[in-house]
């Protein structure tokens, strides 16, 4: 997975072959293929390695809020996370995601638990927004569309955290604990 994903942030998904990979991961070709014997099957793997990942850093952040909005601080915190490594993986991945109806459906299946998630809250129209905000932050930043002056960036996470935190409303506690996760609680 390490080479493979070497492979994607380098040279991109479309560059992703099993001669490239057993040259970089040294594993025979055969080794690999037991494991994923097509080229899509891997590229599934990185997309769920990457969700995965995301749904760990997620669970991370939100452990460091309080209140009934923790979980949608934490899907903040996560996604303005700037990550440019990660960053170089989700921008290789976006072309065969975006070309494949196999491949997007994890994302798919991420974003439909969010707008869940969105609807179920307080102000469901403000935490769309907030969730927008990030998906456009992480966007412009992944493609580097738009070079953001460090404190106004600084500045502008903080505002959304801040109104996150603001909400109000009291869902119940069982929402909380599953806020801005997929199915069976874990982030999709």
């Amino acid at each position: 997975m390490a080479a493979a994903e070497a492979i994607v942030k380098d040279m991109g998904a479309a560059n992703l072959t099993y001669d490239e990979l057993v040259r970089r991961s040294g594993i025979t070709r055969g080794g690999i293929t037991y494991h994923f014997p097509t080229k899509e099957s891997l590229l599934e793997a990185l997309v769920e390695h990457d969700l995965q990942r995301w749904r760990d850093c997620i669970a991370e952040k939100t452990a460091q809020f309080d209140g009934p909005q923790a979980a949608l601080q934490g899907y903040i915190a996560s996604g303005c996370e700037h990550d440019p490594d990660s960053a170089r993986l989700c921008a290789g991945l976006l072309s065969v995601v975006s070309t494949s109806k196999a491949l997007d459906q994890p994302w798919r299946a991420h974003y439909a638990a969010q707008l869940a998630e969105v609807q179920r809250s307080p102000d469901p129209a403000l935490a769309l927004l907030l969730v927008l905000a990030v998906e456009g932050l992480f966007w412009s930043e992944t493609l580097d569309l738009m070079a953001l002056p460090p404190d106004l960036r600084r500045q502008t996470v903080q505002r959304l955290l801040d109104l996150a935190a603001g909400m109000g409303g009291h869902a119940p506690a069982a929402q909380h604990a599953s806020a801005f996760s997929g199915p069976e609680g874990q982030r999709t």
